[in-house]
């Protein structure tokens, strides 16, 4: 019997071991020591009772006021993961006090951490009031009705918590304010929309600071806040009217002094473009749903227009005005915004380029894919928005400055989405025609990828749109070059026919092609011409033109089958004898992809079981 009641008095009080090890810890003079006594809390909070858990509160709150600063990290950092697992309302009260000592802790870059642990808070701890705050804003998104014997509590809670993020907004120190700026959103889906108001004028005062990296964050931070307010408030009036006080706050940043403003400006617009737009399809999915009554589908109609008119009479007219900006990278955001709103499948919009690419010439479009991954372009624009900006993009073609050129141009596949008219798509691809003769190489190389990839942006709208536009607008571009007398420009057609069979269009190898390299059939299918092409440059005087034929042959010959296949073999071999006949051999260079093209054609044939063909041409 005395041995089972010290059993039982040694599970009783299993945690007063631990707890022991974690005072030690705690009192050491060792900084690692007294870090490690936090890190270990919120392993031991889930398996002590509460008067135990008030002995681990003691360390925590001690190891909050340490004059170690990376100890106070440390401990701010533990209450995030102990606000998780309260399943105790009795423990509320001192998580809110300590992040009230947060905020007034000495050290900016814990007072910008208070902001973090706010909202985490207002999220979880409402939650503790049921019994369980692990599962976060995810079970209770907003205050609970009156009659909830839980909204007391929580309403008091939100109460105590909106003041320190607004204290934190007025801090005297810019990474403070710059942290609340750019957690506004996730403050207002943690307390709900009984506070969207309180949290839109904190939004505001933070556009107008003094500080531009924490202007530009605010700004960065309306698309989220307003995608926040509309998804999860219970009615649409709510958003727009939010929209309705944010949008002009938000347009007068045009004048902003600072080119990084006006960059996260342009950004911020082409996420709305993005955000509403989206909006207006979700409404007319409702208005179209079967089940949709007729109070709703006005509703929706209303709303769709609204989203609608802050696009045309807001949006645009403000990115057209950033494409005109005196500074280049202003213009190559405000670029790359209206890249991604016409795609509408960006959220996060990254620079095109890196710093260690940032002055390169030489690189194109293509350089930028990764693992060859086919772009997808998803319509957003209207065809009267696009129509309304091709101007001010054709402005933008004659640009000094080369990258802004280039960025112009790299619109041109997702503006082709949004548009159903060829006369339309005609007028868009005179930006990269136009282009295709620049003095850089880099934007050449853009213009006529991104001619190219114009058929793929067309798949939304039909195999008749993309072969039409292959057939109207490419094939006769992509001649022009093979005939020109430029060197660089009969370069930029073997670009182009790689760009065209590497896209995935609708070209597909005809049945019935002619031998001879040179030979141009009538009625020729455009895949055998685009062969045809390619083969007649096979022999250019330029070595740079011959080297890349074999080059383009290596890239593509996976795309190739049929009788194009033996085509390219013979053009090959016949390369490769006309080359040795040359002074000194010829050129290493051009026999080297030349013969390496020979090998990707001998897999080819063996892929297809066509190896005969190969030997008979021989």
């Amino acid at each position: 019997q005395k041995e089972t009641s010290k059993i039982n008095a040694h599970r009783l009080h299993a945690g007063n071991r631990f707890l022991a090890v974690v005072h030690r810890l705690a009192a050491s003079t060792s900084t690692s020591a007294r870090v490690t006594a936090c890190s270990l809390s919120p392993i031991l909070w889930a398996h002590l009772d509460f008067p135990h858990q008030l002995q681990l509160r003691g360390v925590i709150t001690r190891a909050l006021h340490d004059v170690e600063v990376v100890v106070r990290i440390s401990t701010a950092t533990v209450l995030h993961e102990i606000a998780e697992l309260v399943f105790d309302p009795r423990a509320v009260p001192w998580l809110v006090l300590m992040s009230e000592r947060v905020m007034n802790d000495p050290e900016a870059e814990l007072r910008a951490a208070a902001m973090t642990l706010t909202w985490h808070l207002a999220e979880h701890l409402p939650n503790a009031f049921l019994g369980d705050a692990s599962k976060g804003s995810s079970l209770l998104r907003r205050l609970p009705p009156r009659t909830d014997p839980t909204f007391t509590e929580v309403y008091l809670l939100q109460c105590k918590l909106l003041p320190v993020a607004t204290r934190l907004a007025e801090d005297r120190a810019p990474p403070v304010r710059l942290a609340v700026a750019a957690q506004c959103d996730r403050l207002c889906n943690a307390l709900g929309e009984h506070w969207f108001n309180v949290i839109v004028d904190l939004l505001q005062a933070l556009l107008g600071d003094t500080d531009e990296r924490v202007r530009s964050e605010a700004i960065l931070c309306v698309p989220r806040f307003l995608e926040t307010v509309m998804i999860s408030s219970s009615s649409d009036a709510i958003g727009m009217s939010l929209l309705e006080s944010l949008l002009p706050v938000t347009a007068k940043m045009i004048r902003d002094s600072s080119p990084t403003v006006r960059i996260s400006l342009a950004t911020s617009a082409g996420e709305l473009i993005t955000l509403l737009v989206g909006m207006g399809g979700a409404e007319d999915t409702l208005m179209h749903s079967p089940g949709g009554g007729g109070a709703n589908i006005a509703e929706a109609t209303s709303a769709h227009r609204r989203h609608k008119k802050y696009v045309d009479d807001a949006l645009i007219p403000l990115v057209q005005k950033l494409l005109y900006d005196s500074d280049p990278e202003v213009t190559s955001s405000a670029l790359r915004a209206v890249t991604n709103a016409s795609r509408g499948n960006v959220r996060e919009i990254r620079p095109r380029k890196n710093s260690t690419m940032s002055e390169d010439d030489t690189v194109s479009l293509s350089s930028y894919q990764s693992e060859n991954k086919e772009l997808v372009f998803i319509p957003v624009l209207s065809e009267k928005q696009v129509l309304r900006l091709l101007p001010t993009l054709s402005d933008l073609a004659h640009s000094r400055q080369w990258r802004v050129r280039q960025g112009a141009v790299e619109i041109v596949p997702a503006l082709l989405g949004c548009t159903h008219k060829l006369e339309t798509r005609s007028e868009i691809a005179q930006l990269c025609v136009r282009l295709m003769n620049d003095r850089v190489d880099a934007v050449r190389r853009t213009a006529a990828e991104c001619l190219c990839l114009g058929g793929g942006s067309l798949g939304c709208q039909g195999e008749g749109s993309k072969e039409e536009w292959i057939n109207a607008i490419v094939l006769p571009c992509l001649r022009a070059c093979s005939e020109s007398t430029d060197s660089k420009q009969r370069m930029l057609s073997l670009k182009m026919v790689e760009a065209v069979l590497l896209s995935k269009t609708s070209i597909t190898p005809g049945e019935h092609a002619s031998f001879h390299p040179n030979e141009r059939s009538a009625g020729a299918s455009p895949f055998r011409e685009l062969i045809d092409i390619a083969v007649s440059l096979s022999g250019d005087r330029i070595v740079n033109v011959r080297l890349n034929f074999g080059r383009v042959m290596c890239n593509v010959i996976h795309a190739i089958s049929g009788d194009e296949i033996s085509i390219v073999a013979k053009a090959l071999l016949q390369q490769i004898a006309e080359e040795k006949k040359k002074g000194r051999g010829g050129d290493r260079d051009v026999l080297y992809f030349a013969e390496k093209g020979l090998i990707r054609v001998q897999m080819r044939l063996e892929e297809l079981g066509l190896n005969s063909k190969l030997d008979k041409n021989r």
